[in-house]
């Protein structure tokens, strides 16, 4: 959710050849310029990403709407995967320590944080510096940690060390994951327990009574909201829709989506028509004009890289809750059942999951757009709505921090363990 992970790897390595080689004072030489260290926050809660927080991506995007006044927020990252891209934070750092030692990332989180009290720490670790930093301010502060894992890179996919994730996870005083899969998969790891914070919908867009299907609109055009994290997902979408009789409108984070191989013209000959983004503000217009949303995700064969596996294993997309909150459309997930998109919307029964087969989606689309199937998963939709809002969220997360587990049960008792989880 941080953004495509093969794009990311390659700017990693890249970095990894790059890394900073002296130290002057116990900070960085290479980016003393680009902080005011006298203009941090006097007393903070600081947040840790592995990049910058914008809505070019799902982690940066859900950020935004958690905590959307950041100015006693200091926020810390790792790693520039957008171009320093960010508006978030009352201070901001971003401290590239990919080959740093602990002796060295502590004596710069010093320097950097020599003013300032840390309150709460909120950790969101995809890569080893992540960890290593959370638990550096941690040590330094004994301000109470909590880590929240939306990307998964330690069960499914390689990338954060057993001993590094499990001392973080026993130093945490708090543990969320991104949906229930990710519950389940870092429970039965590591015999701790965890909470399910899902992907939550600015309040300000999301509707309480049923949308309606619009009167005018082509039945046959839906619509695909996001990235898609993976080229062979791209082309699958493309082969599956090519001739299929149905078109999808694809509105993605950014304009020149990085680390996809495409051509618009033959894209959009192929049934696939790339849009630019849609603000977030107008979402439920835009979104309502549509008969159906469609899900990409991953087939789980073996046939993709581990990381975007992962990805659609483990982390429930963030424009699946949006779809639903804020226009009640109908989901065709595309790929395996076991992926976290396909038992979201086969847990509510806001949809249907296919293969990448274009008779398998035609028979599938054909049953969604049934007049009772649509007004059945609409009114279902926006009884649901409600649960995946915003408001409040960041509070919700400092309020259980302190009491070191969930202050109210809102999304526990919206997605508890099954049998065969809390077996």
């Amino acid at each position: 959710m941080v953004g495509s992970p093969l794009l990311i790897a390659e700017r990693a390595r890249a970095r990894l050849s790059a890394v900073m080689s002296s130290i002057r004072d116990g900070r960085p030489e290479e980016i003393q310029a680009d902080v005011n260290v006298a203009s941090m926050p006097r007393a903070s809660d600081l947040i840790v990403t592995p990049c910058e927080v914008n809505e070019l991506h799902g982690t940066g995007t859900l950020l935004l709407r958690m905590f959307p006044d950041s100015s006693s927020i200091i926020s810390l990252r790792t790693s520039n995967f957008y171009e320093g891209t960010q508006d978030f934070g009352g201070g901001q750092l971003c401290l590239p320590l990919a080959q740093a030692s602990r002796g060295a990332i502590g004596s710069w989180l010093k320097w950097y944080l020599a003013g300032t009290r840390v309150r709460r720490i909120l950790s969101l670790p995809y890569l080893p510096a992540d960890c290593i930093v959370s638990l550096a301010v941690k040590e330094m502060s004994g301000a109470p940690l909590c880590t929240y894992i939306m990307d998964d890179k330690n069960v499914c996919a390689e990338g954060i060390s057993d001993a590094l994730m499990e001392e973080t996870l026993a130093k945490s005083d708090l543990r969320l994951v991104i949906s229930p899969e990710m519950r389940e998969a870092y429970e039965k790891k590591y015999r701790m327990k965890f909470w399910v914070m899902p992907p939550l919908v600015p309040e300000e867009i999301i509707r309480r009574t049923p949308v309606h299907p619009p009167k005018e609109a082509d039945p046959r055009r839906g619509v695909l909201l996001g990235n898609i994290w993976g080229q062979r997902w791209l082309e699958m979408i493309q082969e599956t829709f090519c001739n299929s009789g149905f078109q999808i409108d694809w509105y993605c984070n950014q304009k020149n989506p990085n680390g996809l191989d495409f051509d618009r013209a033959r894209m959009e000959q192929n049934g696939l028509r790339l849009l630019d983004p849609i603000r977030e503000a107008d979402l439920p217009d835009v979104l309502s004009k549509y008969f159906y949303a469609v899900v990409p995700t991953d087939t789980l064969d073996g046939n993709s890289p581990p990381p975007v596996q992962a990805i659609a294993e483990l982390s429930l997309p963030s424009r699946i809750p949006t779809l639903v909150a804020a226009a009640h459309l109908p989901v065709l997930v595309l790929g395996s059942p076991r992926t976290s998109a396909a038992r979201f919307v086969e847990r509510f029964r806001l949809g249907t999951v296919t293969a990448y087969d274009t008779g398998a989606v035609r028979a599938a689309l054909a049953e969604l757009l049934k007049p009772e199937i649509q007004a059945d998963i609409r009114r279902r939709a926006a009884q649901l709505s409600g649960s995946f809002s915003a408001k409040d969220s960041g509070d919700w997360i400092w309020r259980s921090l302190e009491g070191k587990q969930p202050c109210d049960p809102r999304y526990e008792s919206l997605m508890p363990p099954e049998e065969r989880e809390a077996a």
